[in-house]
């Protein structure tokens, strides 16, 4: 008996396999509960902050504790500028 391989033929080069982010559904969830758009680029307007305004991808600094709870403050990031989900006063998808 033969064995038969699969083999995958494409014009152009090689193309890219990437594997699912094994936590797309945890920034999901975290993303609807409190209704920010994380792993997006955003423009931001900070209260009690160095800086007022941030542009740049919404990052999540640290994991909140589970089980999800909205009424508990996010710590996220822009770059190297952290911040918590409480200082946000408006955001806009830059």
């Amino acid at each position: 008996m033969d064995i038969q391989q699969e083999f995958l033929f494409a014009d152009g080069p090689a193309p890219e396999i990437h594997l699912p982010d094994p936590l797309a559904d945890f920034y999901a969830a975290v993303a609807a509960k409190w209704e920010i758009p994380l792993g997006q680029p955003i423009h931001v307007a900070l209260r009690e902050h160095s800086f007022s305004d941030l542009q740049g991808r919404l990052e999540l600094f640290r994991a909140p504790d589970l089980p999800l709870d909205r009424r508990q403050p996010l710590a996220l990031r822009i770059g190297p500028n952290e911040f918590s989900s409480r200082q946000i006063v408006a955001w806009s998808l830059a």
